[in-house]
């Protein structure tokens, strides 16, 4: 019985330590991790404006819009009470009427920003509890290596001299204790001890301030901080809310529709692959909910993007990118940027999302061999054509060399670019079997030729955001809508099939077209 106790007593004594320090790594990883994230904050674009993301644990997404506009919040329902505050800051809106009708679209349409702000949340708690983790670590390997390099016999020694002056050991700690204390409470105290020199934020539903609107479930559970900017905004909150529920409504219907014609768009049968082509979007997020509607009907594993997702190619217009992200996460998304893209910001956009953006080498998705590249021109919103590192010629003569020097078993499955022009060279040398763009804001084709004994078929997709010139984003559309549907069998297209949104709000399908094979 003695042995065992000794035995037990030993174990103890080797376990303690390591209890010890694994015990120390998690109080102070926890404790440094949670500091970190609950003070950590960073800059990003939402919507469109530069914006502060910190987060909170008050359960709600708050947004503060300045000194003339209200503070908005909604419940996160996330887990832990995690929250977030959002401070609204610059944005390239020429007035406030701009600005509020952008906001509200945007947000009529608010998936994409909502998942790009959860994710800046997330990478801050992985920054946060990374840095906590290798705090908690450092702290463990010094106190092991004081703890090893004292020995038993010192560290005897300092046990007995804390026991034979334990009395006095008291004093001290409780004296550093009490000091400890005095050095928190002089950082973190004063502000929180001293009365609160205005009353607490009263928020109040929006419906309340809106009684004579009418609200979506969304927009019931929004609230508004009381005060001068609400009171004395109430009509331009009023306008802002009827953007977005007249973009909700419209775009709503239109996606309701797609499920009513769904008969006549035609299924991806046993051994085939559907791609949803879109294209000249030009910031029009609203489009995605029925152009990803006619892709969930059709059964589509893969998204074509041929460019000009936005209108002038800002940072603040990645919203685009993230909303077809956002829509389109179950689908492999292919992509180029088109003209009204240049500038860097939304290819980088597009690679952070994840999609394969085509730079004049062959890829392989879902077994479609692919080529193509992005616009080297570079045209703003409104403004002239600036001409890029190559011009839309020698584009297309560089891509054409790379198509045709393709051995015959890789032979390129489809060619994508954003104006049709940069297409010309491949096509008229037979070198892909089909070739797609955008950029003409109109359908052109399917149009058919045999080159060298192969086929050839080339195809302009229409104006998928309904675009008028390069701006599309509203609560309706300007022109009708285009998504077009192409059907694959062993990587080798075999048929197209556009589906459109009218003006009307009704949505119209096309005859399914068979290919040459």
């Amino acid at each position: 019985m003695a042995s065992r106790r000794l035995v037990t007593r030993a174990r103890l004594r080797a376990i303690a330590p390591w209890a010890g320090l694994t015990l120390l790594f998690l109080i102070t990883s926890v404790a440094v991790g949670l500091f970190g994230f609950a003070n950590d904050s960073e800059r990003t674009t939402i919507g469109a404006h530069a914006a502060t993301v910190s987060p909170t644990f008050d359960g709600h997404a708050t947004l503060d819009l300045g000194a003339v506009l209200p503070r908005l919040r909604l419940a996160t329902d996330a887990p832990l009470g995690i929250g977030v505050n959002i401070d609204i800051q610059e944005t390239d809106a020429d007035n406030l009427t701009e600005l509020l009708n952008r906001d509200a679209l945007i947000a009529s349409q608010p998936d994409g920003e909502i998942a790009r702000i959860q994710q800046v949340i997330a990478e801050m708690a992985v920054d946060n509890a990374v840095a906590g983790a290798g705090t908690g670590l450092l702290v463990a390997v010094v106190a092991a290596t004081v703890w090893t390099a004292l020995g038993a016999r010192r560290r005897r020694e300092l046990w007995d001299l804390v026991h034979k002056h334990e009395r006095r050991f008291e004093h001290r700690a409780i004296v550093v204790l009490v000091a400890m204390l005095i050095t928190i409470a002089s950082i973190f105290g004063p502000g929180r001890m001293r009365p609160a020199q205005v009353p607490p934020t009263e928020w109040r539903p929006l419906h309340q301030l809106l009684p004579e609107l009418s609200f979506d479930e969304r927009l019931k559970s929004v609230e508004v901080a009381s005060g001068f900017s609400t009171t004395g905004g109430v009509g331009v909150i009023r306008t802002a809310v009827e953007t977005y529920e007249r973009s909700t409504e419209f775009y709503g219907r239109l996606q309701e529709r797609v499920g009513r014609v769904g008969g006549r768009i035609r299924q991806a049968g046993e051994g085939e692959t559907v791609a949803l082509l879109v294209s000249d979007r030009h910031d029009n997020i609203g489009i995605d909910r029925f152009a990803s509607e006619v892709a969930r009907v059709a059964g589509a594993k893969v998204l074509i993007d041929a460019g000009d997702d936005t209108s002038s190619g800002q940072s603040w217009e990645v919203f685009s990118i993230n909303s077809l992200a956002q829509h389109f996460r179950d689908l492999k998304v292919v992509a180029v940027a088109g003209n009204h893209d240049a500038g860097g910001h939304i290819e980088d956009a597009m690679r952070k999302n994840g999609f394969t953006v085509l730079d004049s080498k062959p890829v392989e998705v879902e077994g479609i061999r692919f080529l193509g590249d992005s616009d080297p021109t570079r045209t703003g919103l409104g403004s002239a054509d600036s001409p890029g590192e190559e011009t839309i010629a020698e584009q297309s003569e560089r891509l054409a060399e790379v198509a045709c020097e393709q051995p015959e078993d890789k032979r390129i499955s489809t060619f994508v670019v954003h104006d049709p022009s940069s297409f010309a060279d491949t096509a008229e040398q037979g070198c892909a079997t089909l070739l797609l763009s955008g950029h003409l804001h109109r359908q052109v084709g399917p149009e058919h030729k045999v080159v060298n004994g192969l086929p050839v078929t080339t195809y302009t997709n229409g104006t998928t955001g309904g675009a008028a010139y390069a701006f599309a984003l509203g609560y309706t559309l300007r022109r009708p809508g285009e998504v077009t549907l192409i059907t694959y069998a062993d990587g080798q297209p075999i048929g197209l099939q556009s589906v459109t949104a009218e003006l009307s709000g009704e949505v119209t399908v096309g005859a399914y077209t068979p290919l040459p094979s």
